[in-house]
């Protein structure tokens, strides 16, 4: 199954209520049918094709991407089924709709934002083994065959969709199978920076930022890169194709300067290292619970999360509760150690969904927030400051919206000492909050 998605829907919360519902019986169902494969290959192989119907069917009227855990669990369960099937009675299906299954269920993981699934991968790479005994040196992707499944699954794996918005979900997966034709799979390794696999081994394909020793096929993107380039041009100029029906134009372009960013040459980098923590943190989110944060105003029900690790620039989350899948990328976020009074700042960046819960990554633009008072002669407004105050040179304030940041003479109340502000640069306008450079005078 190779079902596309839909347009966001404006349907009632009964209908999404039917739908998830409808997903989980399904679901549910196939798990069911599992036990009937060894008795009866032919009836077990209708229920799964009647299946697979249903869910094409809920996908592509009223699957939407806030749906994706019930997505995900079907796609998942109509897999197991094939594999079920094809283990058990190889004459009643064949390699590739099992690699098909397999691949839309790794397809639907990523775009959930979930961990890799060590078992799909091993299956995907058994499927493709008479291939590789062959002597398989290279996988395209205008060919239907198992191996384009596997590189179909690959390009989702290594399209980092666990670090843009949900919402960019739908152009992505639409971007993604368009640029399938100009992807590639080689054991000839590119110069620059790219994802390896072993499908020989099983084993989920993986960044490598340096050729391996050992013999792996390589993702080769240039192809793609040339393609989606192009298209960003024209999309720069207003210039939509007529193929780009599900999405507006700026989500595409957000969504190809992704894919853009994460499959050029020079690829997105740590700049600093990760150091291993552990600890306890108060959790908030948004303007005023990062207030709340930092006046101490913390109650039994705040959020607690755990630290994974932290950088200069960063810090690793992992929280228990689903609650976080709620969370944005891009979204605010404060964070206070429970033995501390310091208050961090940071950005959500990636969200991954792995076994042990949730696991956060922020992009840290502030070690010690406080809060201060914004005025123009007129009304005060409260806002985060996110570094320490010197005369002449820069701070960076965080407010609810960009129209307290404005251009007009503004001064900055803090510690008793008023700051005449100078503009350096205009507002960020972030989800719920806006961020601006402003020189001290």
């Amino acid at each position: 199954m190779n079902a596309k998605l839909p347009l966001a829907s404006c349907a009632s919360s009964e209908a999404d209520d039917s739908v998830a519902a409808a997903l989980r019986e399904l679901a549910d169902r196939l798990s069911v049918g599992l036990s009937t494969v060894g008795r009866d290959p032919a009836v077990a192989l209708e229920g799964v094709l009647r299946a697979e119907d249903e869910l094409r069917t809920l996908i592509a009227g009223g699957g939407r991407i806030k749906e994706l855990k019930g997505v995900r669990l079907a796609t998942r369960a109509l897999a197991d089924a094939y594999w079920s099937l094809f283990v058990q009675a190889g004459h009643a299906v064949s390699r590739l709709s099992v690699a098909a299954a397999c691949a839309e269920a790794l397809k639907w993981n990523a775009l959930g934002g979930m961990a890799p699934d060590p078992m799909l991968w091993e299956r995907l790479g058994s499927l493709l083994r008479p291939e590789l005994e062959a002597g398989l040196s290279l996988i395209a992707g205008d060919l239907e065959s198992v191996a384009k499944h596997y590189l179909r699954a690959a390009s989702y794996h290594a399209a980092a969709l666990d670090q843009i918005d949900r919402s960019l979900l739908v152009p992505a997966c639409h971007l993604l199978e368009m640029s399938l034709p100009f992807l590639a799979m080689s054991r000839r390794a590119p110069p620059a920076p790219h994802y390896l696999a072993f499908p020989e081994l099983g084993m989920p394909p993986r960044r490598c930022l340096v050729a391996p020793p050992e013999a792996a096929f390589h993702l080769s993107t240039k192809a793609a890169g040339e393609w989606l380039l192009g298209l960003a041009g024209r999309l720069t100029e207003g210039l939509s194709p007529a193929a780009l029906d599900r999405g507006h134009p700026r989500e595409y372009l957000a969504v190809t300067q992704h894919l853009l960013c994460h499959w050029s040459d020079e690829p997105p980098v740590r700049r600093a290292k990760r150091h291993p923590m552990a600890g306890r943190v108060i959790v908030g989110r948004g303007v005023e619970e990062c207030r709340r944060l930092i006046a101490g105003e913390v109650d039994a029900s705040a959020s607690r999360w755990s630290v994974l690790d932290a950088s200069r620039t960063s810090m690793g989350l992992v929280s228990e509760s689903d609650s976080a899948v709620d969370c944005t990328i891009g979204e605010l976020v404060g964070v206070r150690f429970e033995d501390a009074d310091l208050v961090h700042l940071g950005l959500v960046r990636r969200l991954r969904v792995e076994s042990g819960g949730v696991r956060c990554g922020l992009q840290l633009v502030s070690r010690a927030a406080r809060t201060a008072t914004v005025e123009d002669g007129r009304a005060p407004a409260e806002v985060l400051l996110c570094g320490p105050l010197a005369r002449g040179e820069a701070a960076r304030l965080i407010a609810p919206s960009a129209s307290v940041l404005r251009d007009d003479a503004l001064f900055l109340r803090a510690a008793a000492a008023v700051y005449k502000l100078r503009p350096l640069e205009s507002s960020w306008v972030g989800q719920g909050f806006a961020m601006r450079v402003y020189q001290l005078g």
